[in-house]
């Protein structure tokens, strides 16, 4: 597991976490409030405090994102909200849950490279109505080789200068072909295709990925 942000100004709205949880388990977090600079930053570092402080009392990421979500709603305006995703990670059982506040869909690979899975949002972002229940997701099994990530949207919607989107197939097609590689090296290379792709103009939006490999040894 591993995880690399690379902002677009000196400070970020996208933030990554791993909190440890109640149970055993480890909560994965990516998130991206709407825009970038020292106004989103600010309220991405409320988003992991409370985040991080409900995971000490209770085990739900639903309900944990549903708690966190009723405060934030009184805390931004209009123009602002967070879309975040929440995977609850047990490697002793190998499984996992998330739940998705208007997060773009993370894809979920096979050893062998073949789409998996997508988590896909399960609700609106955070912040936009106080009386959201963000719901679980079933429990998904892992198997040796599978490979996940965990994103923000600003990789794929880097624009080249050509006007033209990195997109989503690029992203898949970067990480099937280079699965075998370490999660740190995998996160860092991805972000600096991006950056080529945008062939020196100033980077659009934050970088945020956690990667996520299951051993073939195991």
């Amino acid at each position: 597991i591993a995880g690399v942000s690379n902002p677009a100004e000196e400070t970020s709205g996208d933030y990554f976490d791993y909190i440890p949880m109640q149970d055993g388990s480890t909560a994965l977090v990516v998130g991206d409030v709407t825009g970038h600079g020292i106004g989103p930053a600010l309220l991405m570092a409320e988003t992991r405090a409370y985040l991080r402080i409900l995971a000490l009392q209770f085990c739900d990421i639903g309900d944990i994102l549903t708690r966190a979500n009723r405060v934030l709603a009184e805390d931004m305006g209009q123009e602002r909200f967070v879309t975040l995703i929440i995977v609850q990670l047990n490697t002793v059982e190998r499984t996992l849950c998330y739940a998705s506040a208007g997060h773009p869909a993370c894809p979920w690979f096979d050893a062998k490279g073949e789409l998996k899975y997508e988590l896909r949002r399960t609700e609106i972002p955070l912040g936009m109505r106080a009386d959201t229940t963000y719901e679980v997701s079933e429990t998904l099994r892992i198997t040796s080789g599978d490979l996940f990530a965990l994103m923000t949207d600003g990789v794929e919607e880097s624009m080249s200068p050509e006007q033209e989107l990195f997109g989503t197939e690029r992203v898949h097609a970067f990480l099937r072909g280079n699965q075998s590689k370490p999660a740190i090296e995998l996160a860092g290379l991805l972000h600096q295709q991006a950056r080529e792709h945008i062939a020196g103009l100033d980077q659009p939006d934050d970088y945020t990925t956690i990667i996520v490999k299951a051993s073939e040894n195991d």
